[in-house]
């Protein structure tokens, strides 16, 4: 009783909702930390809150680099309406379901298991019976060659600037990597 919940959407915030990550589960933080997207790669990083934490925030001394510089700031406004204009979140969504679909497809049809966790818009594939990633590692690196970079461990992240045929283009590698892979 009394803690406060601080919840980092670094990654997944405006990528699962535009609220706070978890609010799509109806939980919403006391603070949550944000960063990258916040600003379209502009270098700007905030904490948000309630209220009721203002009160504390303004007795500490705080300074930045780049407190006094417009640009982030602007940037950091235009990307918050963009993303509100075309739902973003959802888009991400969409893609990458697209994405895992096809990842699933390729699998099955080329006799291997996977296994896929995380939200579509932050996927992370994994080979079942792969404990030392190798098969993940053999599989990144023919995806490759074929133009496609993913990581063997770790999500991979959508933005609102891929689009379906970028999906399709990766599908189109990750299929010569299943083939490939042995």
């Amino acid at each position: 009783e009394g803690a406060a919940l601080i919840l980092d959407d670094v990654r997944g915030g405006l990528r699962l909702s535009l609220d706070a990550s978890w609010s799509e589960f109806g939980i919403q933080p006391d603070l949550s930390a944000w960063g990258k997207a916040i600003a379209n790669g502009e270098p700007l990083a905030g904490v948000v809150g309630g209220d009721h934490y203002r009160e504390a925030a303004e007795k500490i001394f705080v300074t930045g680099s780049f407190w006094y510089q417009g640009a982030p700031f602007a940037a950091a406004s235009e990307t918050l309406d963009v993303l509100a204009e075309t739902d973003a979140p959802r888009y991400m969504e969409r893609l990458g379901q697209q994405f895992r679909d096809g990842l699933y497809e390729q699998a099955q049809r080329h006799g291997h298991g996977i296994l896929q966790s995380g939200p579509p818009q932050m996927p992370m594939l994994q080979f079942e019976d792969d404990p030392d990633t190798k098969k993940g590692f053999a599989f990144c690196v023919n995806a490759l060659r074929h133009g496609v970079y993913l990581h063997p461990w770790h999500n991979m992240f959508l933005s609102v600037a891929h689009t379906e045929a970028d999906i399709e283009e990766a599908l189109e590698g990750t299929e010569k990597a299943f083939a490939e892979l042995a």
